[in-house]
């Protein structure tokens, strides 16, 4: 779909591609592959979320690579916001990347990628030792987090920078702390940025899967709801 550049508004629902993945998640990896969308099921893809779902998109590709990225590959992109097309062209013209059967299958079915790189260079995935640990800030996101249970009506939202590969069994306990509410108790929901206020957040409900897991990025909302004891 990326190849049609007049596509800027989509409605995708309930695709096979998306397996299991969470709603969060299905929307990161569209507006990833899909370089001109603009709006997606009737939400606007703002800059902030494209970039760091274009992020996380090289992060996930990272971990399938054939081999890892030789260092001085992908060229630095100029500073000053994004490349023009033209920029564009010329940098993904001085990528130097392996070649060999297995990564023309990769940019083959990864279309995206080669400018993916040259744009925001290169993304490893969290938990890959030393030479992950560049991209720490890149695996920190900042969120709002607010609760609506009785105990914190007298709580503003607060704002924390959290790993995106933080288990939401952690994220209820540090929620605990700061709102008193018992994380048994706890129903974890989640609306991601320049969402509508008609929009229905995602529930968090898996304590063993990570934020990333359900597409969590920065500038999202973590909302704690107390369940009824009754």
């Amino acid at each position: 779909l990326d190849s049609l550049p007049a596509l800027s508004d989509a409605a995708l629902r309930d695709l096979p591609l998306f397996g299991g993945m969470s709603a969060s998640s299905q929307r990161r990896l569209v507006i990833a592959r899909m370089g001109s969308l603009a709006t997606l099921n009737g939400s606007e893809v703002r800059r902030r979320e494209r970039e760091d779902a274009e992020r996380f998109y090289l992060r996930s590709l990272s971990e399938s690579y054939p081999e890892p990225l030789p260092e001085g590959s992908v060229p630095h992109a100029p500073p000053g916001g994004a490349p023009s097309p033209e920029q564009l062209e010329q940098l993904m013209r001085r990528l130097q990347l392996p070649e060999g059967e297995a990564w023309s299958a990769f940019g083959e079915e990864h279309p995206r990628w080669r400018a993916l790189l040259c744009l925001h260079g290169v993304q490893r995935a969290a938990g890959g030792g030393a030479a992950a640990s560049g991209t720490l800030s890149a695996e920190l996101i900042e969120l709002t987090l607010r609760s609506t249970a009785a105990a914190a009506g007298h709580l503003p939202p607060l704002t924390r920078r959290l790993p995106s590969s933080l288990p939401v069994k952690s994220l209820k306990a540090m929620a605990g702390a700061l709102f008193k509410v018992e994380p048994a108790r706890q129903v974890v929901l989640y609306s991601r940025p320049g969402a509508h206020k008609n929009d229905i957040p995602e529930s968090l409900d898996d304590e063993l899967k990570r934020l990333c897991d359900y597409g969590v990025i920065g500038g999202g909302e973590i909302i704690i709801e107390e369940e009824d004891g009754s």
